[in-house]
């Protein structure tokens, strides 16, 4: 199984849909209020065989390299997901999507998270850049791409739907290959 060691207590895998589905849905469960707000998707999920179909879907979609999707362990427990949602191969860049359960937050583990996909992404898949688009609201999001001197490149207007009715704007923050080769 592909697996990324970012440092003694945060590393990225491939999840096993067998093994993973409980307790990412367990976290998914505690956590929906928050992941509501911020993921349209969160509501969709209705139990561990939901999410076992899902992480299913996405080694199929990691088999085609359209996707890689990972559960963040963090001293080896399952404590989130974070994804190249869509790899654009034409253009060498891929769009981020990543989810915390909620007793996992102020640790400093989506940030390190991030930086590990960002090495997988501009070293493995060749990228040239790397977007995350962030509700303009999600202040824990804006600052992950912040700390990690991304550019803010526009907000998007009303340019998601969730599954209250309402559409909000997102912020396009993206990093490309020669700034991450740059960071001090």
């Amino acid at each position: 199984m592909f697996s990324f060691k970012y440092d003694d207590d945060v590393s990225l895998a491939l999840p096993s849909p067998d093994k993973d589905s409980e307790l990412l849905y367990a976290l998914i469960e505690s956590s929906r209020a928050n992941l509501c707000q911020w993921l349209p998707w969160a509501n969709q999920l209705h139990s561990a065989e939901d999410e076992k179909n899902f992480l299913q879907t996405t080694l199929s979609h990691f088999g085609t390299s359209n996707s890689l999707n990972c559960v963040i362990r963090y001293r080896n427990q399952p404590v989130g997901m974070i994804s190249f949602n869509r790899i654009n191969k034409e253009h060498r860049h891929a769009e981020i999507g990543y989810w915390l359960g909620d007793q996992w937050h102020h640790k400093n583990i989506m940030h390190r998270a991030v930086t590990a996909l960002l090495t997988i992404g501009f070293t493995e898949y060749n990228l040239h850049k790397v977007i995350i688009n962030v509700d303009i609201n999600n202040d824990a999001s804006n600052h992950v791409a912040q700390k990690l001197n991304c550019h803010l490149d526009g907000t998007k207007r009303d340019d998601i739907l969730y599954s209250n009715g309402k559409f909000a704007d997102m912020n396009e923050w993206t990093l490309l290959r020669s700034e991450w080769e740059n960071r001090g």
